[in-house]
């Protein structure tokens, strides 16, 4: 008679099968040594010339446990809400069965470290020996431009202290021959250190091997190596590929990048204005207006930064930052701004004319400048709802709308106290800077409302990520996007064109006027978070939502 196992034969059965975890305990218990365990993890030598540390991960033994997390977590002394090494999951199908595969990730050390490159205080070094891209937490400010320069948003930024930090692949630990936490406490040796060749990671970061559904590799060459046996898994999808998530807001951002771009609009305008024969009666307003709106927007951008008392420190990257410049140039902008509004107010205390035009040239000039360092910012990190098309257009529109306006409203303002004769003049002007405003706004609206049919492509196009969140997630901020931006750049620039009429009373043509300018910046105020926000570039893989 054959003998049936009962369910305490399997149970016991099945408790006979040690985990790793299990043997690990057992590796201790019979005070077997283990430090040759973890020590054959981690390189024997040093990395040569030419060469640097890196992680590698062998995908199919991770399991997903998160013991690496925890580890780096509790050996780092992280906060409670901070990370630096997170496990998402892949999903593919092979010989007709769905696969999922567990993924763990840190920091890539990358030969070409975005990080460090847009850093605007130096807070990044690379390590010319080891390749470890690390952070000098005491020289960073808290700007968090290098969260958005990584393509794989790496750095985290730490609320408590004010400034980003990140993996840092143990050092101290490998300097003493032991393995970074990660790595030692993985259960099934998933993760391992080893040395590996620049221009061998840049070349496959060029041919774009490195793990399906990721960032472009070739933006910054991470020197991690993900290996399996598995050929499915090069057609693989994140398993949150298909629910795009809204970015992080920076409100400070979005209101430091409108308020420029309208001082820059408003500097070109006057200039413009003035060069063109403006009448007599055109005084300091506009001036004042780009001076004002530029002042505000150099404060809102202070708002932003987790240490706002060391901001002074954010030229160190001159040389390699497109933040360091955008400061540097709105700084200029800001100084000569001054010295063209007192020119403005006070003209016999500068002496000939063309000194004054001088300076709103250079003032026009030092805007414009800092306007291009803006796009940069933005269009070097290769995100496809921040590309040159769509940045450039967008910048430039804003300046453009938003300038006229505020430079109307100004002229306006100046009107209610000037004679018959010098209304006479300025209402032409008004009515020039309305009509610009009105096709600059349209335009704008007109560009942005063609990227909402996007959508249809769904969530494998990026571009068609950021319809989607537009039009879902963000649904309520696009509507009132829309509605200001029509309400303030297409219906009331002709009321006001019609109201600024030296005949009729100017008080009219200003209570159409300022609502106008009000309506024209809180669109862009949204649309401008949206651009933030909207933004959804291939990421590295997470969980379903």
């Amino acid at each position: 008679m054959t003998d049936v196992l009962t369910p305490l034969d399997y149970w016991l059965a099945d408790q006979g099968r040690l985990t790793a975890v299990d043997r690990f305990a057992r590796w201790h218990e019979i005070a077997e040594p283990i430090a040759p365990r973890y020590r054959e993890m981690i390189p024997m030598a040093s990395p040569r010339p030419g060469e640097q540390y890196a992680f590698e991960v062998d995908l199919d033994a991770c399991t997903g446990c998160k013991a690496c997390v925890a580890a780096c977590h509790s050996l780092n002394g992280l906060d409670e809400t901070e990370s630096w090494r997170s496990v998402g999951l892949l999903y593919t199908v092979e010989a007709g069965e769905a696969l999922q595969q567990s993924v763990t990730t840190a920091c890539h050390h990358c030969v070409d470290p975005a990080c460090m490159n847009g850093c605007p205080v130096d807070a990044y070094e690379k390590d010319p020996v080891t390749g470890i891209v690390a952070h000098l937490d005491d020289q960073c400010i808290g700007c968090r431009y290098c969260v958005l320069t990584c393509p794989y948003e790496v750095p985290r930024f730490n609320e408590r202290l004010g400034i980003v930090r990140k993996c840092d692949l143990c050092a101290d630990r490998l300097a003493e021959g032991e393995a970074p936490a990660c790595v030692q406490s993985c259960p099934n040796e998933a993760i391992r250190v080893t040395v590996v060749a620049r221009e061998e990671v840049v070349a496959r970061a060029g041919r774009g091997e490195f793990l399906a559904g990721t960032p472009d590799p070739a933006l910054t060459a991470p020197a991690t190596r993900y290996l399996t046996a598995r050929p499915a898994l090069a057609s693989a999808v994140a398993a949150d590929a298909g629910s795009p998530r809204p970015a992080e807001g920076h409100p400070p951002l979005a209101v430091m990048l409108v308020l420029t771009q309208l001082a820059v609009g408003a500097s070109v305008a006057d200039t413009v204005l003035r060069l063109f024969g403006a009448p007599a009666g055109l005084g300091a307003e506009g001036p004042l207006v780009a001076l004002g709106a530029g002042l505000l927007a150099l404060g809102a951008s202070v708002l932003h930064l987790g240490r706002p008392l060391l901001a002074w420190r954010a030229i160190i990257g001159l040389r390699h930052s497109w933040l360091s410049r955008e400061i540097v140039a709105f700084g200029l902008f800001a100084g000569v701004a001054t010295l063209s509004a007192a020119a403005s107010w006070w003209p016999h205390a500068f002496g000939p004319r063309w000194a004054a035009t001088a300076l709103r040239l250079a003032t026009g000039a030092a805007g414009l400048a800092g306007l291009g360092c803006s796009m940069m910012i933005y269009i070097v990190t290769g995100r496809a709802w921040w590309r040159a098309r769509h940045t450039v257009v967008k910048f430039t529109l804003t300046a453009a709308a938003c300038g006229s306006a505020a430079v109307a409203v100004a002229t306006l303002v100046a009107m209610l106290g000037a004679d018959a004769a010098a209304r006479t003049e300025l209402a032409p002007l008004v009515r020039s800077l309305v009509a610009a405003t009105m096709l600059a706004a349209t335009l704008k609206l007109a560009i942005e409302a063609s990227l909402l049919p996007r959508a249809r492509r769904g969530a494998t196009d990026e571009l068609g990520r950021s319809a989607l969140l537009l039009l879902g997630p963000l649904r309520a901020q696009t509507a009132r996007r829309f509605a200001c931006g029509i309400a303030g750049g297409v219906v009331l620039p002709p009321l006001v064109a019609l109201l600024a009429d030296a005949r009729a009373p100017i008080g009219f043509a200003l209570a159409a006027a300022l609502p106008m300018l009000a309506l024209l910046v809180a669109g862009e105020l949204w649309e401008r978070d949206q651009y933030f926000r909207a933004a959804a570039p291939p990421r590295m893989p997470g969980t379903p939502a």
